[in-house]
């Protein structure tokens, strides 16, 4: 599971850090001549590097968060539409998309396509052997459009499931960033308006670093593009919202629902079995 760090938490440590080296770094141990031509070029190198970071970063987390949208319409519209075409058959299909939803909960948005191909083929060969009615000839081809769709979705996930950033590209930028911080530092003049923006520049940088890693890792705002859409399929198909236990704990996600499922670990790491249980608020 990828640690996940408060974004604010982080900031508001590092204006106290920041704060802190005020008192201890020593003043302007830097030349001002040599070291403003030296700011000047790392801030245009660090303001270059990191912005195309963001760029890419932000391409690839919005394509993920339009996938999985569709995606979780597709499931929606494939439920409905077997609904309609077969009663039995949708009961049977509600489970076992219940059973794969609450399944990719238990990975990252990041590796869920590759992580749950198990679960998806289940599904996948449900809807092979579902029986032709040659009275719903139409929905069965929807039926299969459908299926399609979800398909595609999954198969673009897989292609977005990679990180944007290598372990080199992060060097490059911690290492600007940190040369950033050194240089202000080492020109302050000790002045309190020039002390504040040092600190506030500071903790800037550390904020900018913290976002295109959160954006990496498609977990920025992954309440509302992660685990809202997927509890709607869960209503969708008849069934109760679903968290997994320890992402609540983790705080990463809080139930609002007057009455929905947990999911605990048995027996992790040895085992990804959980039991659930119906908790209200």
């Amino acid at each position: 599971m990828i640690q996940i760090i408060n974004t604010r938490n982080v900031f508001l440590v590092s204006v106290v850090i920041f704060t802190g080296l005020l008192f201890v770094v020593p003043q302007a141990f830097i030349p001002a001549e040599l070291g403003n031509t030296i700011l000047t070029v790392i801030a245009f190198l660090f303001g270059i590097i990191a912005g195309f970071y963001i760029v890419v970063t932000t391409t690839d987390y919005n394509s993920v968060k339009n996938i999985l949208a569709t995606e979780a319409a597709g499931w929606i519209s494939l439920y409905q539409n077997v609904a309609i075409y077969d009663k039995k058959a949708a009961d049977e299909l509600a489970l076992l998309i219940d059973s794969f939803i609450r399944h990719s909960f238990d990975f990252e948005i990041i590796d869920y396509a590759k992580s749950t191909n198990d679960k998806f083929r289940s599904v996948e060969k449900f809807m092979i052997e579902l029986p032709y009615n040659k009275y719903f000839d139409t929905l069965h081809g929807v039926i299969r459009e459908n299926m399609g769709s979800i398909v595609t979705s999954r198969q673009q996930l897989t292609v977005l499931g990679t990180k944007c950033l290598s372990a080199f590209q992060w060097i490059i930028l911690w290492a600007l960033a940190i040369a950033f911080v050194f240089s202000l530092y080492g020109l302050r003049s000790g002045e309190f308006f020039f002390d504040l923006i040092t600190v506030v520049i500071s903790s800037s940088a550390v904020l900018i670093l913290m976002l295109i890693r959160d954006l990496d890792l498609y977990v920025w705002n992954e309440k509302t593009f992660c685990f809202d859409i997927f509890e709607n399929i869960f209503k969708s198909i008849g069934q109760l919202p679903y968290y997994p236990l320890d992402l609540i704990e983790a705080g990463r996600v809080k139930p609002d629902d007057k009455e929905y499922r947990v999911g605990k670990y048995v027996d992790f790491p040895k085992s990804m079995e959980r039991t659930i249980e119906i908790r209200r608020n």
